[in-house]
Parts: C-alpha cells; structure tokens; sequence
C-alpha cells in the first residue's frame, strides 16, 4: 500500500491567519466599545483601560501559543486541571461555609464576596476568578484524556465516564459559588471536546437528558433562580423583576439599522447595568444598530468556521477535539449572551467573548485562539511521537 497523502501545511494556511485577523478584529472592537460604554462616568476609561491590558498581555500570549506545538498542553493537561480544581473547591467550601457574605476578615479578603456570590481568589493586587481559568484547562484535560483512551472512549463505563468525571467535578464546584451559568458552559464545552474526540451519539443524548434535569432542579428550587424563569415566562413580569433584560431590548431598539452613533448611546447612562459587560450586545446595538450586530455576528461565524475546519482537519486526535472544543467554547458563550440580551432566555450573567470587559477572560479567549491557530499551523505535517 502506498504512504497517505500529506498536503502541504501552505494549502491550510489562509486559515490560520484568517482566525488571527478575526480574532485582532473582536479585540480590537471590543476595546472600542468598551471604552463607549464607560464614557459616561467621571472614570470613563476604566474599563478600556482593563481590556487594553488584558489585550496586551493576551497578545503576547496569543502569540506564544501560536507559536508553540500545541503538543506541550497535553503534557501539562493534568497539573494545570489539578490547580484549577484546587483553587475551585476552595472558592467553594469558602461560598458554602460563608454564603450571605458574613465571612471573617481574613477570608473575605482572599475569597471576596461580591454580586452575591464567591468566584474569586485574591493575592494581593492579583484577583483571579478561578472559574474562568477552567474554560482552557477543562478543555483541554479533555482532549488529553479522551486521546489517551483511544477506542475504548465509546466505551460507557471503561471511557465515557472517564471522560465525563471531571466535566461534572468541575461543573458541581462552580454551582457551589454559586455561578449556574458558568458551570453550564464549562459542561457544555467539555462535553463538546468529548464529542469531537468520538463518544457515542446515545451517551451524548443520555448526558444531555441528566444535563437539562440538573439544571432544571437548579432553577426550581432555588428561590432567586425560580423567580428569573417565572419573570422570563411571564412576559407581565419581566419590566418588573427582570428589568435590564427590557432596557436590553430598548436599546437593541433605538439603535435601528446604522445605529445612534459611536458613543452616543443612552441606554448605558444609568439605564442598562453592567452594558460594558452582561449587556455589551445591547450598548453595541444601540450605538451601531442592526449593521454593527451584523458585522459582530458574522465576526464570530467566520472565527468559528476557521476553528472548525481547523479542527476536522487536525493533524491527530488531541488536535482535533482540542480545537473543536476550544471554538465550541467561544460558539456557545457568544449564543448565550446574545440569547439573553436579546430575551431568548432568562438572564445568566455571561460575558461576551473578546469583546465584555473581563481581563482574565479575554486572555483566557486569546491564549484558547492561539492554541487553535497551533493545531493549524501543524496540519500537513507528521505528528511527533510524545
């Protein structure tokens, strides 16, 4: 039999710079309206300040891990997915031993309490939320793990609960915070490596069923949880309970097709909460209209259908499912986000990839492209032996 065809890696790589050029493109409008949002405050550059750092130092990362064998991850999968555990359960027993609030001193100030919840571990000046280290270690232990197992991933017992352990590990101490919404994605995205990576289409139809009636019981019994869905039900109720997602859909509204102009918007002037962060699409909408959203949507369509190709056609198994769940991540926290805004569902809290304010979660964003730009890169090459 004659050796396999290699192409040629420069057949694959105007797919790779098209993935870079999109994502320099998200940052940077994300910066500019981030700045836009904030322009109303007497601190009004404080949180583009925040993102163009966390652009700056994601950069740079972006760059290293474009660069480096995406490789060198799967042999760093575990003590990085170790960590962040760690650094999750005790974010965790802190929210269960101190949930009003009522925390000593000393442990509110290295697990601060704030809008509600504990999601935060601070050193320092440094304040981390540990959770968002999880959307690239998660998936990444994933794809290690399920490219370990090989053929025996199909398997329910001897692969497939292997697999979906440390999804629910990680999913379970994120509710602990709690952050529903998180852990709902970070579920999401690892199961979505899993997928890539081969499991059986009945065990993902079986995690999808246990999945719905956790998160189903989470919002039933929870007194705060059970109130957004009955607002988000009872459309009488939601200018009343669930008022941001209305002035979310007035300002989606008043931007009409070309918008009101950069800056110029009046939703985000005490009106919207959290418009440089939960709501951004709002204040995007409103300022450039139906075009900017256009512009945004596509933006991320051609950032995912670079990653998805990249993906289908990775040089090995760690690749593909590393790639596939890295852009599932920025697929369906993008979806959601817009859901909500667009009151597709109730409010959850998520930001907007590489455009909310959040300078851990934009480099997480940029370091998760750079690695996808890697596994690119990489194709039309034999793999190395580990």
């Amino acid at each position: 039999m004659s050796a396999p065809t290699i192409r040629h890696p420069g057949e694959y790589r105007w797919e790779t710079r098209l993935l870079g050029v999109v994502t320099l493109m998200l940052v940077v409008f994300g910066i500019a309206n981030t700045y836009a949002a904030g322009a109303y405050r007497d601190d009004w550059y404080a949180e583009a300040r925040q993102q163009f750092s966390g652009a700056l130092v994601g950069g740079v990362l972006f760059l290293v891990a474009a660069y480096l064998d995406y490789q060198l991850w799967r042999r760093f999968a575990r003590p990085l997915f170790y960590a962040t555990v760690a650094g999750l359960t005790l974010i965790a027993i802190a929210a269960l031993l101190w949930p009003d609030g009522n925390a000593p001193s000393a442990v509110g100030a290295v697990f601060p309490y704030l809008n509600g919840s504990r999601r935060w571990i601070r050193v320092g000046p440094l304040q981390v939320q540990v959770s968002e280290i999880a959307r690239f270690t998660l998936p990444v232990f994933v794809a290690a793990l399920s490219a370990d197992l090989g053929g025996r991933l199909r398997d329910f017992q001897g692969g497939f609960l292997r697999v979906l352990a440390p999804v629910g590990v990680v999913a379970l101490l994120v509710v602990a915070q709690p952050n529903l919404s998180m852990a709902i994605l970070l579920s999401v995205t690892g199961v979505a490596v899993a997928f890539v990576a081969g499991i059986r289409i009945s065990h993902l139809f079986l995690v999808g069923l246990v999945g719905a009636g956790g998160v189903a019981a989470m919002l039933l019994l929870t007194a705060e949880r059970s109130d957004r869905l009955a607002a988000f039900m009872t459309p009488s109720l939601q200018c009343t309970q669930q008022e941001q997602v209305c002035e979310s859909m007035v300002g989606l509204g008043h931007g009409g097709v070309l918008g009101v102009g950069f800056g110029e918007g009046t939703q985000k002037l005490g009106h919207l909460a959290y418009g440089y962060s939960d709501f951004i699409l709002s204040v995007i909408g409103e300022e450039w209209g139906f075009v900017g959203v256009t512009f945004l949507t596509l933006c991320f369509v051609l950032f995912c259908w670079m990653g998805f190709r990249i993906a289908r056609t990775a040089r090995d198994p760690f690749g593909a499912a590393l790639a596939g769940g890295l852009t599932a991540m920025v697929a369906i926290a993008a979806f959601l986000h817009a859901a909500v805004v667009m009151d597709m569902m109730p409010a959850t809290g998520l930001t907007l990839p590489f455009i909310s304010v959040g300078r851990v979660s934009l480099v997480i964003y940029l370091v998760a492209a750079g690695v996808v730009v890697s596994i690119g890169r990489r194709r039309g090459r034999p793999a190395r032996e580990r």
